[in-house]
């Protein structure tokens, strides 16, 4: 059986269209014959969960000509290896081309325009995926996740309590969040790290050879040393975005506008700042 929607599915996964309505695959999902997959997406049953069955899916829902030549990363890429946790809420891709922001459909997308080599990355029946190691590097640089942009070593983004009457708004209302991008909907700056860390440790461990500490270390530091700031206004949610998430610098970082022979506060110097992901990734990721 096939529905009428373009692309063509992958055997076994299906979508409201011709063939079946909504309702009529939620009555097959509730009698245990289909699962939901992403999105609009459902798999039968019987169907593996596997990799590149997560890879494809994620694919389906791109425009076509993002298709072509998107890579699924971060979050998006962490559920593709792994399987867990819930399915993403948008599809995080890298890509060298220039797209909209998609914000319509059953799950919208997320483009970054990054530097990636072909062994950072690698193939699901066809699709291209970034490797477990840069996918658990960009997780801790914060490209490619929905809930907070932040790397995993600055300090957690501070909510702006500042009432709307503080701020000139009308009263009775609160104003949004300050400088620190906000979170997503339901899901607290902490539960973000904790999920963060938990998918970079699941990562690590999801070779054949695990993934030791330091080579995630080298993986991200030569990520930053060699990633430009990110386009703005070009596919990713962040537009107007001023600072490159990846280099863990945010609006209030006192390291803005210092002069390059001005001192800079300890840990903020190049190499206190590798000192300071080194002893995290030591205290989170197992070494053995």
């Amino acid at each position: 059986m096939r529905t009428d929607t373009a692309p063509s599915l992958p055997p076994g996964v299906y979508r409201p269209g011709a063939d079946f309505s909504a309702a009529e695959l939620q009555v097959m999902v509730h009698e245990g014959a289909l699962r939901p997959l992403l999105g609009d997406l459902y798999a039968a049953s019987s169907l593996p969960d596997a990799p590149a069955l997560r890879a494809l899916a994620c694919r389906t829902l791109l425009a076509g000509g993002l298709r072509a030549h998107a890579v699924l990363c971060g979050e998006s890429a962490a559920w593709v290896h792994l399987g867990t946790p819930a399915a993403p809420p948008r599809i995080t891709v890298i890509t060298a081309g220039v797209y909209r922001r998609r914000t319509a459909g059953p799950v919208p997308w997320q483009v970054h325009q990054v530097p990636l080599t072909e062994q950072e990355q690698r193939q699901l029946q066809g699709v291209p995926v970034t490797t477990p190691l840069r996918t658990a590097a960009d997780l801790f640089l914060g490209l490619g996740t929905v809930g907070s942009r932040r790397a995993l070593d600055a300090p957690p983004a501070q909510p702006d309590t500042r009432t709307a009457t503080d701020a000139g708004s009308a009263p009775g209302t609160r104003s949004g969040p300050g400088p620190g991008r906000a979170p997503e909907a339901g899901s607290a700056p902490g539960d973000d790290r904790a999920r963060r860390w938990s998918a970079i440790r699941r990562l690590c461990l999801s070779e054949a050879e695990p993934i030791h500490p330091q080579a995630l270390l080298r993986q991200i530091q030569s990520q930053l040393g060699g990633r430009g700031v990110l386009q703005r206004g070009h596919g990713t949610t962040d537009t107007g975005h001023q600072d490159d998430p990846s280099l863990g610098r945010t609006p209030d970082d006192p390291s803005r506008g210092r002069a390059p022979n001005e001192h800079a506060p300890h840990g903020r110097t190049p190499n206190g700042r590798i000192e300071r992901i080194a002893a995290l990734l030591a205290c989170h990721i197992p070494s053995g």
